[in-house]
């Protein structure tokens, strides 16, 4: 997974801990995910401000796994936003209608404006 600021690649760490920051941030209106920062956008400061905080400690040491989002200094488990919740992109009908008349041509079909 790439750093979620700059999308640099993470390569293996040295011997000890790696000094990539793991964390939940809300990309969009309901969109969390986890999310890796590498060490330079650390040192850039400003890093943290999209990242979800827990709502027991304050701590943003958080991970996602499948449909729980856990806080690893307090433990507090919070069920993540489902699928339901999410808000799909709004479809860009320009383009779809694009796309499907150059697939018409391609294949020979009429396609219905």
């Amino acid at each position: 997974m790439p750093c979620y600021r700059c999308g640099a690649r993470q390569t293996d760490p040295e011997r000890g801990p790696s000094p990539w920051k793991r964390a939940v941030a809300r990309l969009g209106v309901a969109d969390e995910r986890q999310v890796l920062i590498c060490p330079s956008c650390q040192r850039l400061g400003g890093w943290s401000a999209e990242l979800q905080a827990c709502a027991g400690c304050g701590s943003m040491h958080l991970i996602r796994r499948l449909d729980q989002v856990e806080c690893l200094d307090c433990r507090l488990v919070r069920e993540a936003l489902s699928d339901e919740e999410r808000a799909p992109p709004a479809p860009d009908r320009v383009l779809a209608a694009e796309v499907a008349k150059a697939l018409g041509r391609l294949l020979g079909k009429s396609v219905p404006d």
